[in-house]
């Protein structure tokens, strides 16, 4: 039964995910110049560290093409979580117009319908913008000895642990929605500049920061824990695991504040 069940929920994700990118692929040439302007803005802050190192060298024993790979990884997690979690970003929409009512009436998990209404096509700049820091640091990393063999194994594992640890973050900044409703400004402050901040070697922040950064909002804990020893700037081999054991632990947290949440929702009255 298990096994049908998931068959059935792979088939509606398949058909949900299948209309939402032909709705939003109806104006190509509008995703395209949007994607690449997107792309070129958000490149704005690396190219701007980028100068500032080119010019006075590592930071905190950071180089240029260290801070190019953590921004890469760090980038491409969120670049997957906006993918695929597009909806939990607009979240405060369903709050306000009452949309959220129509996905109790749904036969599926709540979330479930949520995640495959609205996948975030037009949200590919993030991971073009990671990709291709990567595709700038790669070389020169590896033409220096600084990561090589199984090192190309624990970077793809860092995105995906990031990418899981931003759909933490971000459900759970979703499921407030249920008691404050509006969480646009929240968002900022556990999304948007947290996203930015982990962006680069936590190393630069205050000590009570970093500590945010790895447990209350752990951003920082898919990209940087592992990279910095990755890339030889310290801690040791368990810093290849706790974003392991980590990421369970955030999304179970999360996922129990949303159904929480849920069975407080008490619609909008209209």
């Amino acid at each position: 039964m298990t096994s049908v069940r998931l068959g059935r929920a792979a088939r509606v994700y398949r058909t949900l995910v299948s209309a939402s990118l032909r709705g939003k692929m109806q104006y190509r040439l509008d995703f395209l110049g949007s994607t690449l302007i997107q792309t070129l803005m958000g490149a704005e802050g690396m190219l701007f560290i980028g100068a500032v190192l080119w010019r006075f060298g590592p930071v905190m024993g950071w180089s240029i093409f260290d801070i190019a790979m953590l921004y890469a990884v760090s980038r491409m997690g969120n670049g997957v979580y906006m993918l695929l979690c597009n909806e939990l970003d607009r979240f405060e929409l369903y709050m306000v117009n009452g949309d959220f009512d129509t996905l109790l009436i749904r036969p599926w998990p709540t979330l479930f319908t949520l995640l495959a209404r609205g996948v975030g096509i037009d949200r590919l700049a993030f991971l073009a913008q990671g990709i291709a820091a990567a595709a700038l640091a790669a070389p020169r990393l590896v033409a220096t000895g600084v990561i090589g063999g199984w090192d190309a194994v624990w970077l793809l594992a860092s995105v995906a642990w990031s990418a899981l640890l931003y759909f933490a973050v971000g459900l759970a900044t979703a499921a407030a929605g249920f008691w404050i409703v509006r969480i646009d400004e929240l968002q900022v402050f556990t999304m948007n500049a947290p996203s930015t901040a982990t962006s680069y070697p936590l190393d630069i922040y205050p000590s009570w920061l970093r500590w945010v950064f790895v447990t209350l909002l752990p951003l920082g804990l898919g990209a940087y824990v592992p990279l910095r020893f990755i890339l030889d700037k310290g801690g040791t081999a368990l810093d290849l695991l706790w974003p392991a054991l980590a990421c369970p632990a955030a999304v179970w947290a999360a996922l129990t504040l949303w159904k929480t949440g849920e069975a407080h929702y008490t619609s909008t009255g209209t």
